[in-house]
């Protein structure tokens, strides 16, 4: 079975590695993109020509931009220059439905994601003005048996001393709980463990070239002083970014030019798979296809590294006329940051688009019946009126997750909560039986 898959996925790459890719107009440098609802964020670092973080237009230079596009077309909805800083390189910035939360110094920032306006410029500053804070998440979080929405926080004071994890309340503008971390910590990720706990997984990249970068998972406690249950494992030379899919977390190593698979069921590290990049072009971020089983992975050798899931194995190349830096699978398609122009290091203002085959919104063409998923709401609508249908969603592992009894034109049901993911959906009625495979990404 395996090599069967393997057969269609070098199928599937050697089409793709053929294709020109769609270039969309950008700011200087983009640096990452984020999908909220139907639009797409994308955040451009200027072009800073003496990296001291202050925008001066006398000198030439340019500023860092934020633009929205629309997911299916590509059309650019609205753009906003900001002048007052640049962005914070790798930049983690954290969303909500309606707020972006921009990581500035020793202060997060807060924008309107609609009118891409600054609420505030400081909801939390850290007290030590030598601070960075380097990453952000929000995430909703059970404390005290409340639902809160809470920002994860990362900073550090040095490149070379352990840093600091945290979570700050929102609605009780405070901090909440706090603890040390490893060096140079720069990505937060919330995951649920198979018990159902929230936990985060944070990855600290250690010291240039120390071969020290760890991967740290802390869970919280319930008590009211929140302290955490923290465990960390080595990962060797230089993390840059990490995705987590099904209890496994996939690292990418810039300074090993790897990428490092974690069990997170079983607390193990396992042996890693080479990018085949070299030097300075060594990988950056990664995205996973979950229909396909194929990740991305660019590369500052001017190119996305296509592969396997299941092996390992480097499948494909494409070329996104850049160096890319930011990923993102967007309504089937992959869009990609070209950070700087190709081969080079002057910055590129281009983003470039795929068509890879994938969407999160499976809908059977000519039927009476359409499920989408989309933001974790899963929606059926029929065109019959249905008495008592009987709906079942069943994951991975052949579990039934979700059962339900369908009355009437249309049923909506959350998902939000479950693991990130392909799920099946049956549809079964007085007439008819439907199966459709949706895919999940929280």
């Amino acid at each position: 079975m395996i090599k069967l898959i393997l057969a269609a996925l070098l199928l599937t790459s050697s089409v793709l590695q053929a294709q020109v890719p769609k270039l969309l107009p950008t700011g200087f440098q983009p640096l990452s993109i984020h999908q909220v609802d139907d639009t797409v964020h994308v955040f451009c670092n200027g072009n800073d020509i003496d990296f001291d973080g202050i925008y001066e237009p006398n000198n030439g230079e340019l500023p860092a931009s934020w633009l929205k596009y629309h997911a299916k077309s590509g059309n650019l909805i609205a753009r906003r220059d900001v002048t007052h800083t640049y962005f914070s390189i790798p930049f983690r910035p954290a969303f909500t439905n309606s707020n972006f939360y921009n990581p500035n110094g020793n202060s997060i920032e807060v924008y309107d994601l609609m009118s891409q306006q600054l609420i505030d410029s400081a909801i939390l500053t850290l007290p030590n003005p030598q601070s960075t804070i380097t990453a952000l998440c929000a995430l909703s979080l059970n404390l005290d048996g409340e639902e809160k929405t809470v920002i994860a926080i990362s900073h550090k004071t040095s490149f070379t001393q352990n840093g600091t994890f945290g979570l700050y309340s929102i609605a009780d503008k405070k901090n909440i709980a706090e603890t040390e971390v490893g060096i140079n910590p720069q990505m937060i990720k919330p995951f649920r463990n198979l018990l159902g706990e929230v936990e985060f997984t944070i990855l600290c990249e250690g010291t240039f070239g120390g071969k020290n970068s760890k991967l740290y998972r802390l869970l919280p406690t319930p008590s009211s002083a929140l302290p955490f249950k923290t465990e960390f494992y080595d990962l060797g030379d230089t993390g840059n970014f990490f995705i987590i899919q099904d209890q496994l977390a996939l690292t990418v190593m810039n300074g090993s030019h790897e990428i490092i698979p974690f069990n997170l069921a079983t607390n193990t590290v396992l042996p890693g798979y080479p990018t085949g990049t070299t030097g300075y072009d060594g990988p950056r971020e990664i995205v996973l296809d979950t229909i396909t089983n194929r990740v991305f992975v660019s590369t500052y050798a001017s190119d996305i590294r296509i592969g396997s899931y299941i092996s390992g194995d480097v499948l494909g190349i494409l070329e996104p006329m850049g160096k890319p830096e930011g990923l993102a699978i967007i309504d089937g398609k992959l869009w990609a940051c070209n950070a700087f122009k190709k081969g080079e290091y002057a910055p590129d203002s281009t983003i470039a688009i795929f068509d890879i085959g994938l969407t999160s919104v499976q809908e059977k063409a000519g039927s009476r019946i359409s499920i989408t998923l989309k933001q974790g709401l899963c929606t059926i609508i029929s065109e019959e009126n249905f008495t008592n249908a009987d709906i079942r969603v069943i994951d991975a592992h052949g579990k039934v997750v979700v059962s339900r009894a369908m009355s009437g034109h249309s049923l909506q049901f959350s998902m939000q909560d479950f693991p990130q993911g392909l799920y099946g959906i049956h549809v079964n009625v007085a007439k008819s039986t439907m199966n459709e495979l949706l895919l999940h990404l929280q």
